[in-house]
């Protein structure tokens, strides 16, 4: 089903999780049985999926034959007799009783599709989750949401513009969605708890084993009424390599758009950002690195190849999101101006930033602000070329002059 982006703000658009606390907890009988299926060796989220399309329902899978099972795509013949054997087992060993507990020892509710409190934007990607495993709430305003994803060994400069866009982007009542990974992942998410923002993290393993281990504090935080973490695999499913593809198309569901700051040529954020542009229909935008830097030769890739927007600051990611990101824009009337306050050249930075404007009465090189500002060079450059986006820095030859 094609998506269409919500210009308003709308209650329809909203429509993500007003439900109370324990919807969506196990117990129903249509929850019941996409849980069984959920638990079945072999079969996992994608041939769920195409199982009850074939079938009709997640119940007419628990009871088709061998045979009925071979017309499912990617189940055939050679798997058909062992997934259902695999259904057998699942329905007579006391697994799905052993899952509903872990999910009350864990706080976690679930939802399918057909529930009212299902992500709506998610419901309209081609291939939705069947079962949405999910600690925490999503509330109907999550649905004005930003993906942002990016390196697992981000940079100083990706770690240090990624916090101060992200915080940003809170103030402005954007959702930040991204993998609770290493990295610009949990980055993303640290911003947002700092800003008061709300925050979805879309993990690759089983909510009882959450995948990073050592990001368990910060998925217990999120949790806690900040947001919600989610998976669509069952509880203890372990992280497998290819569960981030899947688990990628689910971070992009959820958003309007994706922001992907630092990302070398071949990576997870380009396989999220090539399905939010092609499959999910949504905008795609790239935060600019250094042109040698390898961990931003993706981002400058997509820009190159024109389906990536170039992303500077708050007022471009708004823009990249159209009709909505125009409202969020005027949802508070502006503050009368300030004769104090600093230019819109020197708003936002960040301390070493404003260190090296502060030595910049002149014009210097490099070499020179690296000695003023006991900066290292490496810092030093990052800071450079952000203070260059924003236009509170010129380079005339080898010196930079800051602009007035």
């Amino acid at each position: 089903m094609p998506f269409t982006e919500p210009a308003t703000l709308t209650n329809d658009a909203r429509d993500t999780g007003a439900a109370p606390d324990r919807v969506g907890a196990p117990g129903t009988s249509g929850q019941d049985d996409l849980l069984t299926l959920s638990l079945v060796d072999g079969l996992g989220p994608t041939l769920v999926g195409r199982a009850i399309e074939t079938m009709g329902s997640a119940a007419s899978v628990l009871t088709a034959g061998a045979a009925d099972l071979e017309a499912v795509r990617g189940i055939g013949r050679a798997k058909s007799a062992e997934i259902r054997r695999g259904i057998d087992e699942a329905q007579s060993d006391g697994r799905v009783e052993r899952e509903k507990q872990l999910m009350l020892e864990h706080g976690v509710t679930m939802c399918t599709p057909g529930d009212a409190h299902y992500p709506a934007l998610l419901r309209h990607i081609p291939d939705p989750p069947p079962l949405l495993f999910m600690r925490g709430r999503i509330e109907p305003d999550d649905a004005v949401a930003l993906a942002v994803v990016g390196s697992r060994r981000c940079s100083h400069y990706g770690r240090e513009q990624c916090g101060q866009l992200v915080a940003l982007c809170c103030r402005a009542g954007l959702c930040i969605v991204s993998g609770g990974a290493y990295g610009i992942d949990s980055v993303a998410h640290r911003a947002t708890l700092r800003s008061g923002g709300r925050t979805i993290a879309v993990i690759g393993s089983g909510l009882a084993r959450p995948y990073p281990s050592e990001h368990r504090a910060l998925f217990d935080e999120i949790a806690a009424g900040r947001g919600a973490v989610v998976s669509e695999f069952a509880m203890t499913f372990p992280p497998l390599p290819e569960n981030f593809p899947r688990r990628n198309r689910i971070i992009s569901g959820l958003s309007l758009g994706v922001l992907v700051i630092e990302a070398a040529a071949r990576s997870g954020a380009l396989i999220t950002a090539r399905l939010c542009a092609e499959e999910h229909g949504r905008e795609v935008m790239a935060l600019p690195g250094r042109v040698d830097s390898k961990s931003s030769a993706g981002c400058h890739k997509m820009v190159r190849e024109g389906w990536a927007t170039i992303v500077t600051g708050l007022s471009d990611v708004l823009d990249a999101l159209g009709e909505t990101g125009q409202l969020l824009k005027t949802a508070e009337p502006p503050e009368p101006p300030d004769a104090d306050a600093p230019s819109p050249f020197t708003r936002d930075l960040t301390d070493t930033q404003q260190r090296i404007l502060a030595v910049l009465d002149e014009p210097r090189s490099s070499e020179h602000l690296a000695a003023a500002t006991g900066l290292p060079m490496h810092v030093l450059q990052a800071d450079l070329t952000m203070l260059e986006l924003r236009s509170a820095v010129e380079k005339r030859g080898p010196m930079f002059v800051r602009r007035r």
